[in-house]
């Protein structure tokens, strides 16, 4: 059932989500997104690693029984890490990456303000550190909060 007070939340929810489309990560993930969609070096080498991808699904099928199993697996592992090298994308994933903490962070703290046993479904290492409320988010073993 819909209420006004729930249409305010809605509303609000709109506007949150157009400030953060507003935002300079958001600016710099769309600039990232666009240079890794018309950048054809990438795109070739993400090309190669899905054909070579084709290959190891099937080996998979047999596992280390497959004549050509250790030639398709590290053939499949380089082109992927070729690509995920690639400075293009690592300049997407760099800017995806904190795109989503920042996500993560606005979740959990409009969760933890209705109550502090709302469950916050996520895997990422920002969620277990918001959520234990321990810990730098960055994974460092210093003594930070975030609050």
């Amino acid at each position: 059932m819909y209420d006004e007070p729930l249409m305010q939340v809605l509303d609000q929810t709109d506007d949150l989500a157009d400030q953060i489309r507003q935002s300079e990560l958001f600016d710099a993930y769309q600039k990232a997104k666009h240079a890794l969609v018309n950048d054809k070096e990438a795109q070739r080498l993400y090309g190669q690693f899905l054909k070579s991808k084709i290959n190891y699904d099937e080996v998979q099928r047999f596992g280390r029984f497959h004549p050509d199993y250790q030639e398709v697996m590290l053939k499949t592992r380089r082109l992927k890490r070729q690509y995920e090298m690639h400075d293009t994308v690592v300049a997407f994933k760099q800017s995806e990456t904190a795109l989503q903490q920042l996500l993560d962070e606005v979740v959990t703290m409009i969760a933890k303000s209705v109550s502090a046993h709302v469950k916050i479904d996520a895997g990422t290492p920002l969620f277990e550190a918001l959520t234990t409320g321990g810990g730098c988010a960055t994974g460092a073993s210093c003594q930070c909060r975030i609050s």
